[in-house]
């Protein structure tokens, strides 16, 4: 039977699609797909982040916060677990004497999650992600080129040399190329770069309940994936032949290259990239996917089976 191809506005419609974002997380994505996609959203969160157990390291460069020229937020949680130590340690960002650390996030998101945080953002690189980040940083460094400056800070912007840069990240966050990427060619560039974790990447433990063997006796049309552990998480869980099975039956979605990249390391297809990290961009990519794609429905399917 055929199945003519659909706009991406309507492609998504009854469509049946997991979110493996942690709880709390994402609800734009979650908003969308259901209320604006017409998706009926299953949640199966393949990782959640913890407090780190052990903070001295985190505390011995909260303490010494002054002496950096910028502090680097790369995702919602390094802001948020960043400040949420600082406030434990009676540290009051606004109330640093001058001169204090300039603000960068990459990403919106991430801006608006420092700046709910208290922390102002002085620049927000264009490119969405540390490995496009990384791309043309060289350019960026010397020129306004890329960036939106909300607070130009010139001595950056022209060059990195002599500058000490403070970046809290999750205790896994090195595994992910892309980060390392950006962080050698602020190096290369003569900054000092501190990285330091901020919070925990876990596995839930909920990943091995009723709702991933739901999911096995289901048919899904697409799973989405938001980090690279994420995706680990779920391939460790479902074990090497469910994993390609699922990749087979349904579409594997990336918010971003780097968790693309560990989706296509594992063996299996990445069906679907989106071209910015964010949710108006992955539902886009999604919607498209299945306008153009001669598939049914999880549902059509089964009953056309």
């Amino acid at each position: 039977m055929e199945f003519n191809a659909m706009s991406p506005e309507n492609a998504l419609s009854g469509k049946r699609i997991v979110i493996t974002r942690s709880p709390g997380q994402g609800e734009d994505l979650r908003t969308e797909l259901a209320r604006g996609a017409g998706a009926h959203v299953i949640e199966l969160p393949c990782v959640e982040f913890r407090e780190l157990e052990e903070t001295n390291e985190l505390d011995r460069v909260i303490g010494r916060l002054g002496e950096f020229a910028w502090l680097f937020f790369t995702s919602q949680n390094a802001a948020r677990f960043f400040a949420r130590r600082a406030r434990a340690l009676g540290l009051d960002f606004a109330r640093l004497p001058e001169p204090r650390p300039r603000v960068a996030a990459i990403g919106p998101a991430t801006a608006e999650a420092a700046k709910a945080e208290g922390f102002p953002v002085d620049f927000v690189p264009h490119a969405g992600t540390g490995r496009s980040f990384a791309g043309n940083f060289t350019d960026c460094v010397r020129s306004v080129a890329g960036m939106e400056v909300k607070n130009p800070a010139v001595g950056f912007v022209h060059g990195a040399a002599g500058l000490k840069v403070l970046v809290p990240r999750s205790d896994i966050a090195l595994r992910e190329r892309g980060a390392t990427d950006w962080m050698e060619a602020l190096r290369a560039e003569g900054a000092e770069v501190v990285a330091v974790p901020a919070y925990r990447t876990c596995m839930p433990e909920s990943l091995a309940g009723p709702q991933l063997e739901r999911i096995r006796r289901e048919a899904v049309d697409c799973f989405i994936f938001a980090s690279p552990s994420a995706f680990e998480n779920f391939a460790k869980s479902v074990g090497p032949d469910d994993l390609q099975r699922f990749a087979s039956a349904s579409a594997l979605a990336a918010i971003g290259p780097t968790t693309a990249s560990a989706i296509r390391a594992a063996g299996v297809r990445c069906a679907i990239e989106s071209a910015e990290p964010n949710a108006k961009s992955l539902i886009e990519a999604i919607g498209k996917y299945f306008a153009g794609s001669a598939r049914p429905s999880s549902r059509e399917g089964a009953n056309h089976a």
